[in-house]
């Protein structure tokens, strides 16, 4: 170590120990940044060094050079593409813009609905550049029909127009029929899809053209009562009349009832349902009016609307409307009944379909309620009845008139002093009774019979607003007559189908068999899940033999029950080959202290099945069946008593 070496140590130890020298991380950095260039980290080869440090800037002054030229070219190019797009723009060549389209639709801004009417649409093209493939599109609304032909729908017309050079103009004539009700807006819309040589793709435009309907074709009104009473009948009167000068081909009317409203009948017959009909053609100036009859029920207050559309038929369904013309609505108010009515039969007034029996009396009582807050006079309650079971001799009514030949009974202020002036709040009944006919004995039996109770309340008020002065209320009941179902049994030892033994008569302690025949008979309606029940005493004995052996009978010894699943069974079965029956073997050890007896071979049987029409539960017993089988031709009184 020299000397200087040796100072620098001595001067280091020094500033380590003494507490005023500066901090040595700031003397150390300071040094550092002074001596950044000539740093030498290898003592021994100082010439590499200075050669390394040569190469690095030469390097270093080329790299510089190079991103500088990149940058300048990025700027070069720039302003290039700067400079073109300026002259594409300001000069537009082959440049095509949707902009330089413009669609003119040339026509009459009002028309008469119903009258052909022509459009002359024209494309002007003020591009640089051809259109080709020009596919012209024009939308009409609903109603409108093809002008050749005015039963033909027509929503949409599409057709290909020739090429349209720069600067020129392509141009067609499209004609249609436009149906609308009077001073309504009607919408056109026209577009033009495109293409350009060298471009696949495809540039559209679209125009649109008011038109306003000045008059229509053909005009709709509905006229009624604007209140009714709920549950009133009321008619509706749908006029259509015709302004066109040409005859209008294949109308149908459409309605769309509101949510309570029953129709009832209508003048002219529905094509299918009791909301379309077909009116046919009306010439210029002609009119046709179809009335149609309901009742509308609903809560007092409540508002109910009805809308009536008309049109020409579809092609496709003669019973649809394929081009609509116009439509029109009537609103009705719905008003608490005058008179509240109350129908009870047999004391039930809660039910709308009764089920009563044939021969079995039926007292109506009809009870009346004054809801306003006036009084009404000359009342008249009328019921009109009527029925595939109606009997004419069996009606009988109290106080009230009977009119046999329409079928009806009357009571007004002459019969029943009480209507002639009803005061407000105050109320009443009438009544009656009628039998259902038994139909089963006829010549011409009929199936599903009934009675049927037209009930009407007429009086008088003070005239309203849109009210009638005379008013009604009416009510509906129907009486169902349920089949009459029967079952029936004998015992027989000779005939059936099985050869019985054993000593007649029965000898105690002996075994002697019989033939158990159950038959089952139904008159006016069908019925279903029909099923004897029966069971044996505890000293008879099932042998297990029946016939026919397709019935479904079956036997349970352990409680000796028989069941017999009849299921279904047709209408009037009674003496012909549509009833059913049903043989089975029994039995019979008498004891001793049964000597003298006569023996039960079979317990009570009960016959149940269910109405398909009333849908109630029928029932039809059949009592004991014991060994005095006098249905059998050998059969001798004496018989049937157990001897020793």
């Amino acid at each position: 170590m020299n000397q200087e070496d040796k100072s620098r140590i001595e001067e280091l130890k020094k500033s380590l120990y003494s507490r005023n020298t500066p901090d040595i991380r700031t003397h150390r950095r300071l040094r550092f940044q002074k001596q950044e260039a000539d740093v030498i980290t290898d003592w021994e080869h100082p010439q590499e060094i200075e050669e390394d440090i040569e190469l690095n800037k030469h390097y270093k002054d080329t790299s510089m050079s190079f991103f500088t030229k990149i940058l300048i070219g990025s700027i070069v190019f720039f302003l290039a593409a700067l400079g073109i797009g300026a002259y594409f723009i300001f000069n537009g060549s082959n440049i095509v813009s949707a902009n330089n389209v413009d669609i003119t639709i040339n026509g009459p801004v009002s028309i008469a609905g119903g009258e052909p009417v022509s459009f002359d649409v024209q494309i002007s093209n003020q591009n640089n550049i051809k259109l080709q493939t020009v596919d012209l599109s024009v939308d009409f609304p609903a109603g409108t029909t093809d002008a050749d032909d005015s039963l033909k729908e027509l929503k949409n017309f599409r057709e290909l127009i020739p090429d349209i050079e720069s600067g020129g103009v392509g141009q067609k004539t499209v004609r249609a029929i436009v149906y609308g009700e009077e001073n309504s807006k009607k919408e056109i819309k026209v577009s033009i899809e495109y293409r350009v040589k060298g471009s696949n793709a495809i540039f559209q435009k679209e125009k649109t053209f008011d038109l306003l309907i000045s008059s229509s074709p053909i005009t709709l009104t509905v006229s009624s009562f604007k209140e009714v009473n709920s549950g009133q009948e009321f008619e509706m009167a749908v006029t259509m009349n015709s302004n066109s000068k040409e005859v209008i081909k294949s109308l149908l009317l459409k309605a769309v009832y509101p949510f309570g409203f029953t129709y009832t009948s209508s003048d002219l017959k529905p094509v299918a349902d009791t909301t379309t009909w077909r009116i046919g053609d009306i010439p210029p100036g002609g009119k046709k009016t179809i009335k149609i009859k309901g009742k509308l029920e609903g809560q007092d207050d409540e508002a109910r609307v009805f809308r009536f559309t008309t049109g020409a038929q579809s092609v496709r369904n003669d019973k649809l409307i394929g081009t609509e013309y116009i439509s029109s609505s009537q609103e009705i108010s719905i008003r608490k009944p005058f008179m509240s009515i109350g129908v009870a039969l047999d004391g039930d007034s809660e039910v709308q379909e009764y089920v009563g029996s044939f021969n079995n009396p039926v007292k109506v009582e009809v009870s009346y309620f004054n809801n306003l807050p006036t009084s009404i006079i000359d009342g008249e309650i009328q019921v009109k009845l009527s029925g595939t079971s109606f009997d004419k001799v069996s009606v009988a009514p109290d106080q009230g008139l009977y009119k046999s030949a329409d079928n009806m009974i009357v009571w007004n202020g002459i019969t029943t002093k009480s209507l002639k002036n009803i005061g407000a709040g105050e109320s009443g009944r009438v009544s009656f009774t009628i039998t259902p006919r038994d139909l089963s004995t006829s010549l011409r039996p009929v199936t599903n019979p009934d009675l049927k109770l037209d009930i009407s309340v007429k009086g008088k008020r003070n005239s309203e607003s849109s009210v009638p002065e005379s008013i009604t209320s009416s009510a509906a009941r129907r009486i169902k007559i349920a089949s009459n179902i029967s079952l029936g049994g004998q015992v027989v030892r000779s005939t059936g189908p099985f050869e019985n033994s054993g000593p007649i008569p029965p000898r105690a302690e002996q075994q002697t068999t019989y033939t158990v025949v159950w038959t089952v008979d139904n008159t006016s309606s069908t019925v279903a899940n029909g099923q004897v029940q029966s069971s044996l005493p505890p000293y008879m004995k099932w042998l297990g033999k029946t016939d026919p052996t397709s019935e479904d009978i079956t036997y349970n010894k352990v409680d000796n029950t028989i069941v017999w699943n009849v299921g279904s069974l047709s209408t009037y079965t009674n003496g012909t080959s549509r009833r059913k029956q049903v043989s089975f073997q029994v039995g019979l050890v008498p004891s001793i202290t049964q000597v003298g007896q006569t023996p039960v071979i079979v317990n009570q049987s009960t016959f149940t099945a269910q109405d398909d029409f009333t849908g109630e539960t029928l029932k039809s017993n059949l009592g004991t069946l014991n060994t005095r089988f006098s249905a059998d031709q050998t059969f001798n009184e004496g018989n049937e008593k157990v001897t020793n």
